[in-house]
């Protein structure tokens, strides 16, 4: 797969330094342009069809400081174990996956389903249906891997959240602070509720059937408390899943992690 950038490069695609086939992205929910980066499995070909990973960002753009989720799947060489197109996005902003209630330069979701998923689709060999598309993340993007399972049932099949960033569902959202957040980050309390995970597993777990396809790793710490409380509402309101409290870590993406998760979402 290694390729120098001047063996395959246009204005809107190349490989990158790590082997990535990288491809910049116009689209009209976001206030500029972004890229999107896939790792293949190393005996790729065109004409077979895949499972696609979705290695969803926990930060805007290019910004890798919590490590990078693409990197740490070929470390582990999750893409050829488990023969994976893996994918990894960008976003203009720290992105929570939702679509804002007034800014159009912020509608994540919408870029994530009607631009991302349709060009992976048409560029690469995939299984285009609920079962070949996989989700996974850690914090905000653990949130976002939740969230777009249960609101796209028919569309995703498994996703995995490690270290989800739950506090804003389960803290008190009439203190101030809380407030600003939710009105920052979704536009309104009412749009917040649309996507609040609490909601959605109230109101669109049940969609998710028998099987269990939420996998919500969680870890000492901050965010322990809500994890377990979102864990206790998805037993009462009986939405199989997979549940695991382990002890603190550090908050990245190569902390050891992933290969659990994404064992999961496979199926193994």
């Amino acid at each position: 797969m290694a390729c120098c950038v001047e063996q395959f490069s246009s204005a809107s695609e190349w490989i990158d330094k790590n082997g990535f086939h990288v491809h910049r992205v116009d689209s009209e929910f976001q206030g500029e342009e972004t890229t999107v980066r896939v790792l293949l499995p190393d005996h790729y070909n065109q004409s077979e069809q895949y499972r696609v990973l979705y290695v969803l960002p926990v930060v805007a753009k290019d910004n890798r400081r919590f490590g990078d989720g693409l990197l740490e799947t070929r470390k582990h060489n999750l893409h050829d174990v488990h023969n994976l197109i893996c994918v990894s996005p960008e976003f203009v902003e720290m992105s929570w996956f939702a679509d804002h209630a007034s800014n159009p330069d912020r509608r994540d979701e919408s870029h994530f389903l009607k631009v991302i998923l349709p060009l992976i689709d048409q560029k690469y060999g995939t299984i285009a249906a609920k079962e070949g598309r996989l989700l996974v993340g850690f914090s905000k993007s653990g949130w976002g891997a939740l969230s777009l399972l249960l609101r796209n049932p028919e569309l995703f099949h498994r996703a995995a959240g490690w270290d989800i960033g739950i506090r804003v569902d389960t803290g008190p959202i009439e203190v101030a602070d809380q407030s600003e957040r939710i009105r920052d980050i979704w536009g309104s309390p009412e749009n917040f509720e649309r996507y609040r995970l609490s909601t959605l597993i109230k109101t669109r777990g049940k969609a998710l059937g028998d099987e269990a396809r939420i996998f919500y790793f969680n870890t000492d710490g901050a965010r322990a408390e809500g994890g377990a409380k979102i864990h206790r509402l998805m037993i009462e309101r009986g939405i199989p899943h997979r549940y695991l409290r382990e002890p603190k870590r550090p908050h990245r993406w190569d902390s050891g992690w992933m290969p659990e998760a994404v064992g999961f979402v496979v199926g193994d």
